[in-house]
């Protein structure tokens, strides 16, 4: 990858209509964009990273790929699974109770009708359609299964898009996620007052930063850097993230913030560390040296 004209641009302005009468036009708030031209980087890169849980993303400058960083778990989703049982022998109401830590209104008591002579796997299937009705578990749950099961699978906390590929990020296990069936004003249906935590739930954790491992967008080796000339950074999530970038302070990127910074002379050359304290981010990396 050959290099010419690598350059930091930034600004802060914005056009404006006036709307008083008799006026027209737009007028320019703020300076025109400025451009520092970095003469000396030779080398660049630039990539998207998901960080997720308590987590860094360390930029191991010497080489340009991600020793140091908190290594990556993928995660899963929780699943719970509850069972009918029973024949429904009085129409009426069965009563279903969904607890889950967190879930607004837990826990969520839903009335299902059902009529006299469902099956278990009959009545089973109202009480999913009912689930997927309700908008708070809806919200937070995936509702499937065949049959007598009554399947709640926990949908991940955001997705991002990495490469291409979704990432999804998904919370703890919840020890408290339950759900009960009984009879409301129905009769027939044998209690169930516990479900079954199918599987447990795996934390999405570390950092995920697939291009960044030492080579440029074509493939080839950067070499690493000896000296850094610019840096800029970009949060396209729903937390805010912090980065220390050499000799400046630690810098709170809020949700969809942006920083960067450039000079004509070296800011130094040791590892750039991207973290957040809890949730996740979606960041974008670009790093100009030689």
């Amino acid at each position: 990858m050959n290099l010419s004209t690598t350059r930091a641009t930034f600004g802060l302005n914005s056009r404006v209509t006036p709307v008083k009468a008799g006026t027209n036009g737009t007028v320019q708030i703020g300076e025109n964009n400025e451009t520092l031209t970095l003469s000396s980087a030779t080398k660049i890169v630039s990539f998207d990273a998901v960080i997720a849980g308590a987590s860094s993303l360390v930029v191991d400058v010497s080489d340009l790929d991600n020793t140091g960083s908190t290594s990556w778990t993928a995660g899963n989703a929780q699943v719970e699974t509850a069972t009918a049982a029973g024949t429904i022998t009085g129409t009426g109401n069965a009563t279903v109770v969904v607890t889950s830590a967190g879930m607004t209104g837990s826990p969520l008591t839903v009335s299902v009708a059902v009529t006299s002579g469902d099956t278990a796997s009959v009545w089973a299937g109202k009480v999913r359609t009912a689930l997927a009705a309700n908008a708070t578990i809806a919200d937070r749950f995936t509702i499937s299964g065949t049959t007598t099961a009554i399947v709640l699978t926990r949908k991940p906390l955001v997705t991002y898009t990495l490469n291409g590929s979704s990432v999804p990020i998904y919370t703890a296990n919840d020890a408290t996620l339950n759900v009960s069936l009984d009879n409301g004003t129905c009769t027939g249906i044998t209690t169930a007052s516990t479900s079954a935590n199918t599987t447990a739930a795996v934390a999405t954790a570390g950092a995920n930063a697939p291009d960044l491992d030492g080579t440029d967008f074509e493939g080839e080796s950067v070499g690493g850097l000896t000296a850094l000339y610019g840096v800029f950074s970009k949060n396209s999530a729903s937390s805010a993230i912090a980065a220390t970038v050499n000799v400046l302070d630690t810098i709170v990127l809020p949700i969809g913030g942006i920083t960067g910074v450039a000079a004509t002379t070296t800011l130094g050359a040791t590892d750039i560390t991207i973290s957040t304290a809890s949730l996740s981010a979606l960041v974008t990396v670009t790093i100009a040296g030689s």
